[in-house]
């Protein structure tokens, strides 16, 4: 069986604090990879009132197995007191890729 791969993403503040974030990510050697977006809007409610803030996207691509610690990490590191996590597992990707991102330890 091949190893899964995974793709989670967080929203943060800035996009000094999402680059600084995707960079160590990688340079820790969770992530194959961390793309920032950006800038975008986000609407919400926290605490009972309505927000809408400019944020930046950062999305992560790491083998699977990586991805526990690699939620604890960006936790540890976050500047929100509740960081969006959202992650899902790779159904489909190229041989080539896979291969990359799962030799990137």
């Amino acid at each position: 069986m091949t190893e899964p791969l995974g793709i989670a993403w967080t929203t943060l503040p800035s996009r000094e604090e999402a680059d600084r974030l995707a960079a160590d990510a990688v340079a820790a050697g969770l992530a194959a990879c961390a793309q920032v977006e950006g800038p975008l809007r986000s609407h919400y409610t926290w605490e009972g009132r309505s927000h809408a803030e400019e944020e930046f996207r950062v999305t992560f691509k790491f083998a699977a197995a990586k991805g526990r610690d690699l939620e604890t990490w960006v936790h540890a590191r976050h500047p929100y007191a509740l960081p969006q996590w959202l992650g899902v597992q790779v159904d489909f990707a190229s041989p080539g890729y896979r291969a990359w991102v799962l030799g990137i330890r």
